[in-house]
């Protein structure tokens, strides 16, 4: 039987892990498009007792956006977590509905929060590559 402790060291010898260094910058992976054509709604769910649902929306401003998120700036306060409806309108008329949730949050105002699309939209990505008509990228 080997020796693990010997295999381990001279495993661990030949590899130099670094930690890894984390921007708020730039925390996204993927391309992030600056757009200025296309006006992004949110709607939070709100729920009270009695189980009534609530819904508020409101419009904020797109800062960038990938097909895994985008970033947002807006004077109305979200938590971190909180998931979120985001409706994308295209100058053609075109809306993408995605369901997100918040990832980070800088303070403001106004605040600018980073938001995660629940799953990889392929459609929405492929669509922001055909429709851009300007090479702006963060």
């Amino acid at each position: 039987m080997a020796d693990f402790k010997k295999l381990y060291s001279n495993a661990t010898d030949n590899f130099v892990i670094e930690p890894r260094s984390f921007s708020r910058e730039n925390s996204r992976i993927g391309v992030r498009y600056v757009r200025e054509d296309i006006a992004v709604g949110v709607c939070t769910i709100s729920l009270f007792s009695f189980g009534f649902v609530f819904n508020k929306e409101f419009v904020v401003e797109l800062l960038d956006i990938s097909s895994k998120g985008l970033l947002i700036a807006t004077d109305k306060k979200l938590r971190v977590n909180q998931e979120i409806n985001i409706f994308l309108k295209f100058e053609n008329d075109h809306v993408f509905r995605r369901k997100g949730k918040v990832a980070r949050r800088a303070e403001g105002p106004p605040y600018r929060f980073g938001i995660k699309f629940d799953r990889l939209s392929n459609s929405l990505g492929d669509y922001l590559l055909e429709t851009q008509k300007k090479l702006i990228f963060r």
